[in-house]
């Protein structure tokens, strides 16, 4: 692809592609460690059946993510809804930790279980979708991850109460007006 020259992809796209939601993930790997990180690369695809997309990027080096392969072992995740309490949390969350390290005891993440699937969820999320792999897809260097929601639970679905966390040209953003138009 060419670019005009000081154009950085990213950089518009996390621009102009706003607010972008974030996929708090937990999944599982096949060794039953858990895993938990955040992707702002998601959305919603279609509601009938429920899908949702997760983007993950591979490493530099060309390997997957831990969340990606333990996708793709066990078929389950845990999209867990960001709250703005969890700001700390979730930017913690997104370092590199080895794979045999779990994200929910290394940063005293309180789980529970599930209700349809085996991959835990962040026991304090006000909101979450359980979901089953419906389809991987590899696009350049991402692994496009489509999950079929078997489960939605929320302690409610009032913004003011959920209290959501976005991502705005690289910084997290609150989402403090709606219209009522």
């Amino acid at each position: 692809m060419e670019k005009p020259e000081g154009f950085d992809p990213y950089e518009v796209l996390t621009k102009l592609v706003v607010p972008r939601p974030i996929a708090w993930v937990s999944s599982l790997s096949a060794e039953g460690i858990t895993n938990l990180a955040p992707f702002s690369f998601y959305n919603a695809v279609c509601d009938e059946p429920p899908v949702v997309l997760i983007s993950i990027s591979r490493r530099e080096d060309g390997r997957r993510k831990d969340t990606a392969r333990n996708i793709l072992e066990t078929k389950e995740f845990v999209i867990n809804f960001v709250s703005e309490e969890f700001l700390e949390l979730v930017e913690e969350s997104s370092e590199d930790f080895p794979p045999e390290v779990s994200e929910f005891e290394a940063l005293h993440v309180e789980r529970v279980g599930s209700i349809k699937v085996k991959v835990p969820r962040v026991a304090k999320a006000k909101a979450w979708l359980e979901c089953v792999l419906l389809k991987h897809e590899e696009l350049f260097d991402y692994d496009l991850i489509f999950g079929r929601v078997v489960f939605a639970g929320a302690k409610s679905l009032d913004y003011r109460v959920l209290k959501p966390l976005g991502r705005l040209s690289g910084r997290f953003c609150k989402i403090i007006e709606i219209s009522q138009g």
